[in-house]
Formats: C-alpha cells, sequence, structure tokens
C-alpha cells in the first residue's frame, strides 16, 4: 500500500502542488471560454494563446534540457586536471554566492556554487599558485554588496590558503571581468596597472600567461568569447550545467525550475548578441 501511495504521490505532485501548472491550467480554461466577436479581439486571442503556449514550453523540463545542450559548453571534470603550475591562475568569475545575504562566517551561496569549488579543487590539485576571484556587485539597489570576500572566504575553507588569493572586486559584467583581470594579470607580470577606465589594455602580456577559467556551462560561451577577444590564453573549465536527467513522470508537466533553467539560458543568448553587437567578443 505505501509503494502504491508514494508513486500517486509522486505523479500528483506536480500537479496538485505547482503554482506555476495550476495557473496554466485556469489561463488554459479561460482563453478557450472567452468568445472573440471581433477581429481585435481574435487577433489580442491568438496573441494570448501564443503567449501562454511559449510560457508553457519554456516551462518543460525536457525543452530546458534540450535548450541548455544546444547552447552550453562542453562540462569539464576539475578532477581529471593535474599538473603542477600548469596555469599560471585560476580565475574564478562571481555567481556562486549571495552577498546580499551573506555575513562573515555564514556564507550564502546558489544553484552555481559548483563554481567556487571547483576552482579549489583545481587549486588543491596544484593546477596554479593562485586564485583570482573576479566579481564585485552587479547589483543596481545594493552597489556595496560585494561578492568576492565571501568567496575568498570560502576558498580558504576549502583549502586555498589567503596569499594564494587575488581579489578582484571592481567588475560588474561578464566584460568588465575581462578588463581588470588583464590589469590583475598585468601586475603579476611585473607590468602595467590596476587604475585607470576600464577597457582592454591591448600592450598587457596576456598571450604568455595561461589561465583556467571557471564558469557555468550555461555562462561559458558567451564569457569564453569575450576572453578570447580581450586576448586570453585559457583553457574553459565549464561546470554546473543546466542539462538533467529527466524524471518520469514529472518532467512531463511544466516547472517553475525548468522555466528558470530556459530563462537562464535565453538571457545568455540575448546577451550574447547584445555583446557581439557592442564589439564585444
Amino acid at each position: 500500500m505505501s509503494t502504491v501511495v508514494f508513486y500517486i504521490s509522486k505523479i500528483l505532485r506536480p500537479i496538485l502542488a505547482s503554482p506555476l501548472f495550476i495557473a496554466l491550467a485556469l489561463i488554459f480554461v479561460a482563453l478557450v471560454a472567452i468568445k472573440a466577436k471581433t477581429k481585435f479581439q481574435r487577433v489580442m486571442k491568438l496573441l494570448a494563446f501564443l503567449a501562454f503556449g511559449c510560457l508553457t514550453l519554456l516551462s518543460e523540463p525536457f525543452i530546458a534540457t534540450g535548450l541548455a545542450k544546444l547552447w552550453e559548453y562542453p562540462r569539464t571534470e576539475p578532477s581529471a586536471l593535474s599538473g603542477v603550475n600548469r596555469y599560471t591562475a585560476i580565475v574564478l568569475l562571481g555567481g556562486s554566492l549571495d552577498p546580499v545575504n551573506s555575513k562573515p562566517g555564514a556564507i550564502e551561496g546558489n544553484d552555481s556554487f559548483e563554481r567556487v569549488v571547483s576552482a579549489a579543487e583545481l587549486y588543491r590539485n596544484k593546477c596554479a599558485p593562485r586564485v583570482i576571484v573576479s566579481g564585485g556587485s552587479g547589483s543596481i539597489a545594493f552597489p556595496q554588496a560585494k561578492e568576492t570576500p565571501y568567496s575568498a572566504e570560502f576558498l580558504e575553507f576549502m583549502g586555498v590558503p589567503a596569499s594564494a588569493i587575488l581579489i578582484e572586486d571592481q567588475s560588474r559584467n561578464t566584460y568588465e571581468n575581462a578588463v581588470y583581470t588583464a590589469r590583475l594579470l598585468a601586475n603579476i607580470a611585473g607590468s602595467g596597472s590596476p587604475g585607470g577606465s576600464p577597457g582592454i589594455s591591448k600592450g598587457l602580456p596576456l598571450g604568455t600567461m595561461r589561465i583556467a577559467l571557471v564558469t557555468s556551462a550555461w555562462h561559458m560561451r558567451r564569457a569564453a568569447a569575450i576572453f578570447k577577444k580581450a586576448g586570453f590564453d585559457f583553457d574553459p573549465i565549464s561546470v554546473d550545467s543546466l542539462v538533467h536527467p529527466l524524471e518520469m513522470p514529472a518532467d512531463f508537466f511544466p516547472d517553475a525550475w525548468a522555466l528558470t533553467r530556459s530563462t537562464r539560458i535565453l538571457h545568455e543568448i540575448v546577451g550574447y548578441v547584445a555583446y557581439s553587437l557592442m564589439g564585444r567578443l
């Protein structure tokens, strides 16, 4: 009997316990019930059905996984990488922690936490003598809430000594990650200065230093294009994939996490196009 209850609960949960599914079902019923009498009303109803269909599809787990498979960089296993100082530095891009709700000793991570864990693993595998933590505040509401101090604290907790951690806390987006990381590497090489206005400095010896660029697989395509345009020599270390194995029957129903995954991929595609038009990649 308990097994039957278990299966029934797993089938009904994505239906009865999902506000998104219930809302979509009610929207569909309402659209079907509404009688469009004028041409304008028929056009509006058609547009509403199209919007409903797009939202439903983007909320389907198998659609989200399909988009991720098409967009993401191939996943890298940091545990498979070793070799004493094969890189000048491990560059960890921000996005793993929540600086607004974190405080010293009580760090709050998010679903991209694998980035910072992977950077620590690469350091413990002796892949590089230092980790550059790149990322200031990308928030308009909380410009002083910077992620890098918490990333550094967590890296220390994971076995990376403070002396091996370099903090770049000025960047607000992926392009500025490349800008300020380039200047930090220039200082390591004994040339250049961290001062000045944002922009890639053409004279930096980036080609002589190879880095391990660590970020999420769904973010890597845009990040890699930006860092390549900036002149970096790097290996893309893609972690934190949005590709999930399908779980039946739940994955046949719209799901809020699937909508989040689809939205994240679409955000990256729009960002890639925008950066391309701006000449940043």
